[in-house]
């Protein structure tokens, strides 16, 4: 392990000149992109004289399964706005156009497949905080990592630097691969930001400004959340027996009117976010197509009673209703299963799924169409079809 540079008499970090070809990648959730995740890439920036800093949302955080995630186009917006006129920082989409859990190893062997690709040697740079390189070794493929990239580790506010002759013992033969640079220990925690958002409190010194008007102008973050304090990027593997690419349940009472709770955004983000949410392929497929196509897949699980509703113009969190009846609770995961898998294969995916069977109700996201499955009590208390009457059934299957 080594230190990045020394420093000047009066403490400041000197400033290296900029090596040619080399490129740093600062990944993460960025919901959203803050003050501390900007002062961490300038000062990988600065102190390694990286030509690019390369900050990557990601799409599929195998670490974030405890709580939904914003849209990746709105989190890419927000790295954007946070990084406008920044020398040397670009955002970076290529985890968010990538299927399957966003596994860091992936996306440095990808950023260097193209270096090469491109002619050049590969001069890679994976930026992280002390807190986040703590658990480095529960990484996917730590050692590969290592062989592909160095590591920047920068300190965090109340976390302990790195320990040269523990970082030997955990990975023998790639000390060298891990450099220590100074930072600006700044005190940001995401889930701060969003708490402040949901009370309406200013985000001054917390974000950058151009996040600030981005969380203002789509209404994001209205919603409270526990509070937690959120790493700038960790990687534990994924829960065991949960599919890498299907969305965590999250049980809670259902809103009256059916809609997902899209906790990331408001009524304006959402809207932006069911063009955007699943897939491309959900993208270029038309709603109703999508929604026709998941009725035959609840049909294949046996469910009762599948009924197809129009909400074009009636809502802006969504375009279409499935809704359908299960006569167990086994039978209820069976279909929300079954359609999640069945889409999967058509390159859709949800975007998240609340309820458990045992709760008798499963609500599965697909941004613009919203499946729900309950037991036939539960559908009668709910009556989304009576809430729902202006909408249009375009199919009904009994």
């Amino acid at each position: 392990m080594t230190r990045a540079r020394p420093r000047t008499p009066a403490g400041a970090p000197v400033r290296v000149p900029v090596r040619p070809g080399s490129i740093g990648i600062l990944g993460g959730t960025f919901d959203p992109f803050h003050d501390g995740h900007l002062a961490l890439a300038r000062a990988a920036r600065d102190q390694l004289g990286l030509e690019r800093v390369l900050v990557v949302p990601a799409a599929n955080p195998p670490h974030k399964r405890d709580r939904p995630i914003g849209d990746g186009e709105i989190r890419l917006a927000l790295v954007e706005a946070g990084i406008a006129g920044e020398p040397r920082l670009e955002a970076s989409r290529i985890e968010l156009d990538r299927d399957g859990p966003s596994w860091t190893v992936d996306t440095v062997a990808a950023l260097a497949d193209m270096e090469r690709a491109a002619g050049r040697e590969s001069d890679l740079t994976v930026i992280l905080s002390a807190e986040s390189f703590a658990g480095l070794r529960t990484w996917h493929e730590p050692d590969r990592l290592l062989d592909l990239a160095r590591v920047a580790v920068a300190p965090r506010a109340g976390h302990e630097s790195p320990d040269p002759a523990a970082i030997a013992a955990e990975f023998p033969g790639h000390p060298d691969r891990i450099v220590v640079i100074d930072g600006p220990r700044v005190g940001v925690s995401a889930s701060e930001v969003r708490r402040r958002a949901a009370a309406g409190e200013p985000l001054t010194g917390l974000v950058p400004s151009g996040v600030a008007e981005v969380i203002a102008a789509h209404r994001l973050y209205r919603h409270p959340e526990p509070q937690e304090d959120e790493p700038i990027v960790t990687e534990p593997a994924p829960l065991a027996g949960t599919p890498a690419d299907e969305p965590p349940a999250t049980a809670h009472v259902p809103r009256p009117d059916g809609l997902p709770s899209r906790d990331a955004a408001g009524a304006a983000a959402a809207a932006a976010a069911v063009a955007a949410t699943a897939s491309l392929a959900a993208a270029e497929r038309p709603p109703l197509d999508i929604a026709r196509r998941i009725v035959e897949l609840a049909e294949d699980k046996k469910a009762a009673d599948i009924i197809l509703l129009d909400l074009t113009g009636l809502t802006t969190l969504a375009d279409a209703f499935v809704i359908c009846s299960g006569g167990s609770e086994r039978q209820l995961d069976a279909i929300a299963d079954g359609v999640i898998e069945g889409m999967r294969a058509e390159k859709v995916r949800p975007i998240g799924r609340e309820g458990t069977a045992s709760s008798h109700w499963v609500l599965v996201d697909f941004g613009a169409v919203v499946v729900h499955v309950f037991t036939p009590p539960e559908r009668e208390y709910y009556s989304l079809e009576k809430h729902w009457s202006e909408a249009r059934t375009v199919l009904r299957v009994q």
